[in-house]
């Protein structure tokens, strides 16, 4: 995550920051508690869980599991901003002793030790290592055998999608893998599938609401920045359009054979 530009929509580097852009939100993707809460129990999160949470954000799902569950958690995010709200909202819910957050770049950080859960609920393995298998092969090293990876990941319904519709998403076919493809790749880096979660059109109205309503007020200041933030608004509508008909985001949680 960026804290002093994002980019949204046809490749266009934004001065927006990921920090504006969801001021009011709390989870970053399109997953509800109650879904996080269905993964860790497949995941079967406890006490003696130690978590490593990559791409943390502002540590909801984190904060979540540590509460339901008592794991331990570490978390890591780019973001200085996310970073610090995610501790401040541990120590209030007297989590500090369970859940710590560093501001770090995943793709830079050297893990030393394996976990009993990696989770990845950030920006998509394939946007983030530029390759779904590697970043698979790359998290495998990071968990014990027999621990569990809780990732989420954008995919296709189907191939093949509409000219029109990936110049909305600023995609290719390529971005994305399908549902069945994940599953297929995942079992040949050496996972066992426990189970996935389609994200709801509810799902989505709840993740995309907060930024409007943040976009809202960017461009009710008259800011120079209201040109972007009508973007960001007409990027989030193309996603939640192309929902449960082209693509959505599913949350997978896969043990490590």
């Amino acid at each position: 995550m960026n804290e002093t530009a994002t980019t949204v929509g046809n490749g266009f580097t934004m001065q927006l920051s990921f920090d504006e852009i969801f001021k009011y939100s709390d989870i970053l993707n399109p997953i509800s508690p109650t879904t996080l809460f269905k993964a860790g129990k497949l995941a079967e999160l406890d006490q003696n869980k130690k978590v490593l949470d990559l791409g943390s954000g502002k540590g909801s799902p984190s904060i979540l599991w540590a509460s339901l569950f008592g794991v331990q958690v570490e978390g890591y995010d780019f973001d200085s901003k996310f970073v610090e709200y995610a501790n401040s909202r541990a120590k209030i819910l007297n989590l500090s002793n369970r859940v710590m957050f560093h501001c770090k770049d995943v793709k830079e950080l050297k893990v030393t030790k394996a976990y009993d859960v990696v989770a990845f609920l950030g920006l998509g393995l394939a946007r983030t290592f530029g390759n779904f298998h590697d970043a698979l092969k790359k998290l495998q090293t990071m968990l014990h055998k027999g621990g569990f990876l809780i990732f989420a990941e954008p995919v296709w319904l189907a191939k093949e999608i509409p000219s029109e519709v990936l110049g909305n998403l600023d995609a290719t076919e390529e971005d994305f893998l399908t549902k069945f493809e994940v599953q297929q790749v995942m079992e040949r880096c050496g996972f066992h599938v426990k189970g996935s979660f389609d994200s709801s059109k509810e799902d989505w109205e709840l993740y995309i609401r907060p930024v409007n309503y943040a976009m809202s007020e960017v461009i009710e200041s008259t800011s120079e920045l209201a040109e972007e933030a009508q973007m960001v608004i007409k990027s989030f509508k193309a996603e939640y359009d192309a929902v449960n008909q082209y693509w959505n985001m599913i949350l997978w949680v896969a043990e490590a054979v």
